[in-house]
């Protein structure tokens, strides 16, 4: 458990460069990207799902977004996210590797600091600010990192499974004798 935590200010959109994704065709780990490099992530920046084990394809360029805040969802292709899990009867979810580790290093904690902003001073739309108490209560710490080391084990055997993670190369992993789209 670290003992210190310190707010940078990141907001949720900070990580939603690479979203991680049910794929609508096999059931497996699906990637939503920006085709665009901007930083940060837009929101009506044009995305590419991905499919890392069946190779479905799929474009999103549109004006309008799916905000559900209490869906959890990709806004963009309306999927399921890839890392979420039943903890204290909520929802426990993380876009991808890098906003679960933010999650695993704030709840992990056992001090947590902001820093006031040079120009908004003391805002409250950093990640850290909104997320759910439940989330940040010291009396739900041993349950919520369960959670996330849930999240965590679905990643990894994620990472293991991915054709292009184990060997580097690029595998048509479709079936023989199915179409691409």
């Amino acid at each position: 458990m670290r003992e210190r935590f310190q707010d940078t200010g990141e907001s949720v959109y900070s990580f939603m460069g690479e979203t991680l994704v049910v794929c609508p065709e096999c059931s497996g780990c699906a990637i939503s990207r920006q085709t665009a490099e901007t930083d940060p992530p837009g929101w009506f920046s044009p995305r590419r799902l991905t499919c890392r084990r069946c190779s479905f394809v799929k474009d999103w360029a549109k004006r309008e977004i799916a905000r559900g805040w209490y869906r959890v969802c990709d806004d963009y292709f309306e999927l399921p996210l890839w890392l979420q899990t039943p903890c204290r009867g909520e929802a426990l979810w993380a876009y991808n590797d890098h906003h679960l580790s933010f999650l695993e290093n704030l709840v992990g904690a056992r001090l947590r600091e902001r820093v006031r902003h040079e120009k908004y001073g003391w805002s409250n739309g950093s990640l850290t600010s909104r997320l759910p108490l439940w989330i940040k209560a010291g009396k739900n710490r041993a349950d919520v990192l369960k959670g996330l080391s849930r999240l965590r084990r679905r990643l990894q055997v994620s990472n293991r499974e991915d054709p292009l993670q184990m060997s580097g190369n690029i595998v048509n992993t479709r079936p023989s004798g199915t179409k691409p789209r």
